[in-house]
């Protein structure tokens, strides 16, 4: 059940993740933009990626990114039941090219993976320039249509747990929010000045004096 990577393996491009579809509904979002290869089987201690299903082998597949064509290859690893790519089983132990968009499934598991590249709405938008942000719809990546939100969503939701996974908690990101709302509050009542005696007594007793001097005037 082990399986070598092979040397012209290398990292995928960020944003590389399948849509898992039961059906004709979208369930899951996997990120596989981290790893030269990804395992997919029915045992947790050997895959990255679980197929609970009597049908698939323990180590069912690899998907492998193929670091000089730049393009994604899928292995069947000896299985009993088959890989798909669309309706053609693989070869076994032959890694058979994997374009994005193809649809592929394991043994008789109705889950069916999609590989996707990274929402072009927001890849596309980010290094624009500020002239080509008044398309319309297109307003700094956001999606046109309704399916277009939802895989946008989808894939947001994706990479934001595997950020939670890394360890990172969210308190770590809002001290300076704190901080800067204590602030505002202190020096807030600082301000508050009432009295001036409270400040400079010298301003009190000067303006007594005064009073005392010019009483005695009057009289006289």
């Amino acid at each position: 059940n082990h399986y070598d990577v092979p040397s012209w393996a290398g990292k995928p491009p960020v944003g590389l993740h399948l849509d898992v579809l039961k059906g004709d509904k979208l369930i899951q979002k996997l990120m596989i933009d981290e790893k030269k290869c990804y395992l997919f089987g029915r045992n947790p201690d050997l895959n990255d990626f679980i197929i609970d299903h009597q049908s698939c082998s323990r180590v069912h597949a690899a998907l492998v990114y193929h670091k000089h064509l730049q393009r994604a290859f899928l292995v069947d690893l000896g299985s009993t039941h088959g890989t798909y790519i669309g309706t053609i089983r693989l070869e076994q132990n032959k890694p058979t090219q994997l374009p994005v968009d193809s649809k592929f499934h394991f043994g008789a598991s109705t889950r069916l993976y999609i590989l996707r590249e990274r929402p072009q709405k927001v890849a596309s938008r980010q290094g624009d320039d500020a002239a080509t942000e008044e398309v319309e719809g297109g307003l700094l990546g956001l999606p046109e249509t309704e399916t277009e939100l939802d895989n946008l969503t989808e894939y947001n939701t994706a990479h934001n747990r595997r950020i939670t996974m890394l360890g990172i908690p969210d308190e770590e990101l809002k001290p300076p929010n704190r901080k800067q709302k204590n602030l505002s509050v202190k020096f807030n009542e600082e301000e508050d000045i009432i009295n001036p005696e409270d400040v400079d007594p010298s301003i009190g007793r000067f303006r007594n004096l005064v009073h005392t001097a010019v009483i005695p005037n009057k009289k006289a």
